[in-house]
């Protein structure tokens, strides 16, 4: 994996800053932004493939005992992706009442 080279929060120079919990972390030069670099949790493709098992009918505790992993990070990721479908489908209303 390819790190960054630059602070998440305002895109500048970072610094290694020493170690927590056994992971580098990091500090920006310019406003002192304190980090870990690295990225945690599951690729898209596995989220998406979990949401399509939701999306199918089965209920969150079925993929949990299919896949082997939490309900709850499921439930979550359902949340998010219905979130991010209402802004989609606010602004696809938006354009099909200005083509009216």
């Amino acid at each position: 994996m390819i790190e960054e080279k630059k602070c998440p929060k305002c895109g500048k120079k970072k610094v290694k800053n020493g170690f927590m919990k056994g992971k580098q972390r990091y500090k920006c030069k310019c406003c002192g932004c304190s980090y870990i670099g690295s990225k945690n949790g599951y690729p898209d493709h596995i989220k998406l493939k979990y949401i399509k098992y939701y999306l199918e009918g089965n209920g969150f505790r079925r993929i949990e005992r299919l896949m082997g992993d939490s309900h709850v990070s499921v439930i979550n990721w359902v949340k998010k992706f219905a979130s991010k479908f209402k802004n989609i489908s606010k602004q696809r209303e938006k354009v099909d009442s200005s083509r009216a």
